[in-house]
């Protein structure tokens, strides 16, 4: 039987992990359950990580790592600040559609971080990434459609994320794909209205 690398065995538990609380929650992500899902012994699971904390960690960093590359398109220019917010929105949008296990991945691997002492700090990197991803979303729309906000940036990324964060949250639990895209439709048209011309 062919040797697997300890960088492979991660990758395999991670992947794991994250198909274990997409379809059975939370509180089934027992070591036993993720290394009996990866195909490997329960030895493995220790020769590759200190604890579960470390992996929930890395799990918590690999599919934030994931969320940024699917918004790597970067923005959507469509014509004016209005029509260009509402393409970028519904872009991200579909970005979650398409993989609705991640986010509630995401939703518990935050709640469970709030209340975990050895994760310490995770839940709090995690929506640091969004702020940063959410203002430089913001920026680069403003330039490319030639205004400015009327706003701090840092403040209407905050908002841009509880809008998100709100829309997603209700989708997970109501699978109503139309009610949430006019939702983010309604918020670009009042995001728009905080603009002037440059």
């Amino acid at each position: 039987m062919a040797r697997v690398s300890a960088a492979d065995r991660r990758r395999q538990l991670v992947e794991a992990a994250f198909r274990v609380i997409g379809a059975e929650g939370f509180a089934a992500a027992t070591t036993r359950r993720i290394c009996a899902e990866a195909g490997a012994p329960v030895a493995a699971f220790h020769y590759c990580f200190a604890s579960k904390s470390e992996l929930f960690v890395e799990l918590t960093e690999v599919t934030v790592a994931a969320l940024r590359d699917a918004q790597a398109g970067g923005v959507h220019v469509v014509g004016g600040i209005g029509e260009s917010l509402r393409e970028t929105l519904r872009q991200w949008w579909a970005t979650v559609e398409a993989a609705p296990e991640r986010e509630v991945v995401l939703t518990g691997l935050t709640h469970h971080a709030m209340h975990e002492p050895s994760l310490a700090g995770v839940a709090r990197r995690q929506y640091e990434a969004y702020h940063r991803t959410a203002a430089t979303t913001l920026s680069a729309l403003a330039d490319a459609c030639a205004v400015t906000w009327t706003l701090p940036v840092e403040q209407l990324a905050r908002m841009l994320v509880v809008v998100t964060d709100g829309v997603t949250i209700a989708y997970l639990v109501d699978r109503d794909p139309d009610a949430a895209v006019r939702t983010l439709d309604a918020f670009a048209r009042l995001l728009a209205g905080l603009t002037s011309p440059s």
